[in-house]
């Protein structure tokens, strides 16, 4: 641990009293805002710490917690992938008890928020209801889930869901969702070469024991219905037009296929009347892009963003 900054674990009630594990990293002075973490799928808060310290020595304090079925909220590995009825609308507003709890601590604070791949869906989702209380949302790893294969994939899960639960593990959905992602990696070593250029990133996620599960059909159940009423006209009206929007994307990302569905999200906003919508690709990175060899590139381009909109508050 960066002996400079501290990490502070604690412990909140999401709305169905369920026991959220959380983390802050907040121990500096003169803050000029708060940024708020959305993991991704199959990992967990405590990968964003190099994130985190980097944030505090610019001024930023650093909030995040486990979702569901994920770290420690999960309580043991076996318990990783498993989010509960009406799993991904219960993770959105487990950020949204988080984010109070910031304000009671802050209340004078820009709060941002910052969302990584499914944590970027739940993000997307979080905009449309809450996007009037926050300063703005960066989104990494990215895209705009909508399509047959989305469609395809809910009525898949669905039917799952009726023959075996919720809780079991959806080999076939992942085995579809991801099992293509090395393709544009000749000769890749490691079955999540996908997430960086890094390898040795990428092994101390294959070796993190909470990294990598395969999620629940519950789990792929709740995220696909979330994704086929994320675009309604209803859901993107409920977005502020001067919200602003940074997407972030390695180009040789596959869960934006290529920088094509990221286009797509960015396209769609800004079709919708979103007015602050920035948009950057990065070449040769793949899906983790705070992980990448040249992060370093990534992190002060996020950093100048939330400066920027800090000060213009």
């Amino acid at each position: 641990m960066n002996a400079k900054f501290v990490r502070r674990d604690f412990r909140f009630s999401g709305k169905d009293r369920k026991s959220i594990c959380a983390y802050s990293w907040d121990g500096i002075e003169q803050i000029r805002g708060i940024v708020q973490i959305f993991h991704g799928m199959s990992e967990h808060a405590l990968r964003y710490q190099d994130f985190a310290f980097f944030l505090n020595g610019n001024g930023f304090a650093v909030f995040a917690n486990d979702h569901r079925g994920h770290g420690k909220t999960a309580g043991n590995t076996d318990e990783l992938g498993v989010i509960g009825k009406d799993g991904f609308n219960m993770i959105v507003e487990d950020e949204y008890v988080l984010f109070r709890i910031i304000k009671e601590k802050y209340p004078d604070k820009p709060v941002f928020v910052f969302g990584h791949s499914f944590g970027s869906f739940v993000a997307q989702e979080y905009i449309t209801r809450y996007g009037e209380e926050i300063a703005g949302v960066v989104l990494s790893g990215s895209a705009m889930q909508k399509g047959i294969d989305i469609s395809l994939g809910r009525r898949l899960a669905s039917v799952q869901r009726k023959l075996f639960g919720e809780e079991k593990k959806a080999y076939l959905l992942s085995s579809l969702s991801f099992g293509t992602y090395n393709r544009r990696i000749p000769g890749a070593k490691h079955k999540f070469a996908w997430l960086s250029t890094d390898d040795e990133e990428v092994v101390k996620y294959e070796q993190d024991p909470y990294c990598g599960a395969v999620a629940s059909i519950g789990f792929y159940y709740y995220m696909l219905k979330a994704f086929e009423e994320l675009y309604s006209e209803s859901k993107l009206s409920g977005i502020p037009s001067d919200l602003p929007i940074l997407i972030l994307s390695g180009e040789e990302d596959p869960v934006g296929v290529y920088g094509k569905k990221v286009k797509k999200l960015y396209n769609l906003y800004q079709k919708h009347g979103l007015l602050n919508v920035g948009l950057k690709l990065y070449p040769g990175m793949r899906h983790e892009i705070l992980n990448e060899r040249n992060r370093d590139k990534v992190y002060a381009d996020i950093l100048d963003w939330l400066v920027a909109h800090a000060e213009a508050l």
